[in-house]
């Protein structure tokens, strides 16, 4: 009795050992790693398709030239390929079938299964930026004229033509702090530049507006351009050693040595103010400019100003000074 139930047990013991060798995928008994030969395994190139994939040795690696980083990022490649296959077929079959899916090619992106970017792979690269696109804000008639006639102005009115420039800082005392080039008042040009301060652009801004061009009117068809000789300048009063520094030496001031009108007239200081045409014209300019202005000098008042008008901004105790 005791025999035949050990032979009984070598032969379940047998049986099974040899059935988990040839036994299939999907038998309840699992393989035994070591137990015989691995007959579901099937070699095709040297690759092994065996639906438990082996482990990735480094000899493998060096056999197939590639890293396990590299293998691992084509294996889930592949995978994506598979699935986006899959949901394609998918797709195709609720079309001819009339049936809707919940899933079809337009969900691949959303994979759960997302394909990985081997470094191996190159990465295009670009350093160009799509610029977003801003509705256009229509602008009225008015806030376009706004806009031309305020493009070159300085000085925040629109009638001084010119630019703003970096502050000067000249010796002692000399200089501006928000100096500005101007090269054209109330429409009327200026042979040159003038760099003084916005004070001085202002009240001569103002009284060409006011006086300069109505005095001459209509004369050789109006002013065109004013003779400007001189502007900021950091030196002493008429350039005399030890006198004060002048007007000019804070951008208070600006020297005019004539009047162009638009037939090519020019109503000179030095050859016009005593005689000639537009002598009358010259005083009536030197009249009106008092007041505006807190100084104004001409060829009566001395020498240095024989050939030109000085108009300045000073403030006098006894109010403006002309000669």
């Amino acid at each position: 009795m005791i025999n035949r139930v050990a032979g009984l047990a070598v032969l379940l013991v047998f049986a099974t050992t040899a059935y988990a060798s040839f036994a299939p995928d999907t038998s309840p008994i699992p393989r035994l790693r070591g137990s015989g030969p691995d007959t579901t395994a099937v070699v095709f190139n040297g690759l092994n398709r065996s639906p438990i994939p082996p482990l990735r040795s480094s000899l493998q690696s060096e056999r197939f030239g590639k890293t396990k980083e590299e293998i691992a990022a084509l294996v889930q490649i592949a995978e994506h390929e598979r699935q986006e296959r899959l949901f394609k077929e998918l797709a195709n079959k609720s079309q001819t079938s009339g049936q809707s899916l919940s899933i079809g090619v337009d969900h691949i992106k959303a994979s759960p299964i997302p394909r990985l970017r081997p470094n191996y792979i190159g990465r295009v690269k670009t350093t160009k930026r799509v610029a977003s696109i801003q509705p256009v804000k229509q602008q009225s008639r008015k806030e376009e004229r706004r806009i031309r006639s305020r493009k070159g102005s300085v000085c925040g009115v629109p009638s001084i033509k010119g630019i703003s420039v970096a502050g000067i800082n000249g010796k002692g005392r000399c200089g501006i702090a928000k100096p500005v080039k101007v090269t054209e008042v109330s429409g009327v040009a200026l042979t040159r530049e003038l760099t003084v301060n916005c004070t001085t652009a202002k009240r001569l801004n103002s009284w060409v507006s006011r006086s300069a061009k109505p005095v001459i009117g209509r004369q050789g068809g109006g002013l065109q351009a004013i003779q400007i000789i001189g502007g900021y300048s950091c030196r002493t009063r008429n350039s005399r050693r030890g006198a004060k520094l002048s007007e000019h030496s804070f951008g208070n001031a600006v020297d005019i040595a004539g009047f162009k009108l638009r037939d090519g007239t020019v109503y000179s200081v030095k050859r016009n103010w005593r005689s000639g045409r537009g002598s009358s014209t010259l005083r009536r300019l030197h009249k009106t400019a008092c007041g505006p202005f807190g100084t104004v000098l001409g060829p009566n008042s001395d020498r240095f100003h024989d050939d030109h008008f000085h108009l300045d901004i000073a403030k006098h105790r006894g109010g403006a000074y002309c000669r």
